[in-house]
Order: C-alpha cells, then sequence, then structure tokens
C-alpha cells in the first residue's frame, strides 16, 4: 500500500516546502488543488506536478476548485454550459499533467432544491469526458449525500466512483459509515481523517472519534484501492510545532493499520 497526503496541511508556507515536508516525512504521492496559489507565494497551478514530482512523489489526483457546485442541480442548460465546459478542461488537464483522477463535490453547503435530472445530465457528461480522457472522476461524499447515492446509482461507467471522505461521513447520524459500507467498490479516491463529530475538524486519525480501526478494515477489503490518502488540516496546537513533526504524525497514524506497513 502507498500513502499520500494533501498538499495544503494548514501551514502557510511556499507550495513547494509543503511538499517537499511531505516526502521527508515518507510518502509515496501527493494530493494537489487545481486553482493558482496566491501571495505572498503566487504560483500557478500547472508549476504544481513538475515540483511535485521533482521532490519524488507521484500524483494521486487533484481536487477541482469550489466554484458553485449546487448550480449543477439547479441552473438551467444553457446557464450551466460555462460551468460544464470548465470541468471537462479540467479532466483534459488531467490527461495533459498526467494525473490520474479528479475529485469534486456534489453541492454545496447552502440550502437549496436539487432537479435530479439536471445533476444527473451534467454528471454523466462528465463521466463520458472521463473516459475520454482516460481519468477516473471522484465525486465526494458531502453533506446530501443522497444526492451522491443517487448518482453512484445511475452512472454505472468504469471511470466514475466516489472519494470517501470519513470526516465528512461521520458529521451526520444517518451516514457514518454507510455510503462506504454500501459503495466502496466504487472509491477513486480517499480522503481520510479524523473528527469530533461535532466539525469537519480533518484532524489526524486517533485524535477524534471516528472508528478509524472499522472505516479502514472496510477499505482493505477493496482490492482496488492501492493508496491511503491523507486530507488533514493542523489545529492550532500542530500549527506551533515543526510542520514535519506533523506530517510524520500523519504517516503513522493509519500505517499501522495497513498489514504491508507492518511487514517493512
Amino acid at each position: 500500500m502507498k500513502f499520500s497526503m494533501f498538499s495544503w496541511f494548514g501551514y502557510f508556507m511556499p507550495f513547494e516546502e509543503r511538499i517537499k515536508i511531505i516526502a521527508d516525512a515518507g510518502f509515496d504521492e501527493a494530493m494537489i488543488s487545481w486553482e493558482d496559489e496566491l501571495e505572498p507565494w503566487a504560483l500557478k497551478k500547472e508549476a504544481f506536478p513538475e515540483l511535485v514530482r521533482k521532490n519524488g512523489l507521484a500524483i494521486t489526483n487533484m481536487h477541482a476548485p469550489f466554484i458553485g457546485y449546487s448550480d449543477i442541480w439547479t441552473a438551467s442548460r444553457m446557464e450551466i454550459s460555462p460551468k460544464l465546459k470548465m470541468f471537462k478542461d479540467y479532466l483534459k488537464d488531467c490527461q495533459a499533467f498526467e494525473i490520474p483522477a479528479m475529485v469534486m463535490h456534489t453541492n454545496d453547503l447552502d440550502a437549496f432544491t436539487p432537479d435530479l435530472d439536471k445533476g444527473l445530465a451534467f454528471f454523466s457528461e462528465l463521466a463520458d469526458a472521463a473516459e475520454k480522457y482516460n481519468v477516473d472522476l471522484a465525486v465526494e461524499n458531502v453533506s446530501r449525500q443522497h444526492l451522491l447515492v443517487y448518482l453512484l446509482d445511475q452512472i454505472d461507467a468504469p471511470r466514475f466512483g466516489m472519494c470517501y471522505d470519513s470526516s465528512h461521513d461521520f458529521l451526520e447520524e444517518q451516514n457514518c459509515g454507510r455510503i462506504l459500507k454500501a459503495y466502496k467498490h466504487r472509491i477513486k479516491a480517499l480522503h481520510l481523517s479524523d473528527n469530533d463529530f461535532l466539525q469537519d475538524r480533518h484532524w489526524i486519525p486517533g485524535e477524534g472519534s471516528i472508528p478509524l480501526d472499522a472505516v479502514m478494515a472496510e477499505i482493505q477489503t477493496v482490492p482496488t484501492i492501492k493508496t491511503i490518502s491523507y486530507e488533514v488540516l493542523a489545529n492550532a496546537v500542530w500549527q506551533e510545532k515543526d510542520p514535519l513533526d506533523f506530517a510524520v504524525a500523519v504517516k503513522q497514524s493509519l500505517a499501522t493499520k495497513d498489514p504491508e506497513s507492518r511487514q517493512k
């Protein structure tokens, strides 16, 4: 099993310094966000892949920007066309930069009334584009998990699946592992972290209350999952400490759950 960590983990420093920390902590891969970094260390997103690979890491996936996901379920075909093209272009970028998967959300947190037909039409076209560009499309379980369940049931395409986020999953009592058990065979990406069941903390596994032993037991039954990926954020206490120590603690948190790691 390989291990990956998201490139933003709560410490303000240049992109390449964060990537070097991930590499120095012993990770094999990194996940990146597909949007430019801004001041004081401005950097175009197109520079990310080379910097990641220069530090000896592979790229697990990229996360599409947060640009109004709920519109997917409410806007007319004409209104949503520019956004659909944008996401198709992100998938094309994945092919161009040899990034194997794109992660995106189903919706935002604000209240809205979804039109299932509109959402299905949008994601079906993206699933077709993912096949065209030979890239996995991993839709993340955020709020309103029933929308992701609907998409997984309706879109039967090899490249279309789920990004399973443990912190999101254990924030609502009606979820708490259900989507993992039912759709683990559709997992295309992982965002593993912990919380206190109160807020989306994205703590290091073991710092909160999520039963990650049970989560890992489910994940390890899926032979297609080859990388354990963390999306974590340093809390106020960690931010006073060395970021390398934080990354090492992340790497060690679930490595002990992996039989292959114990043999190394």
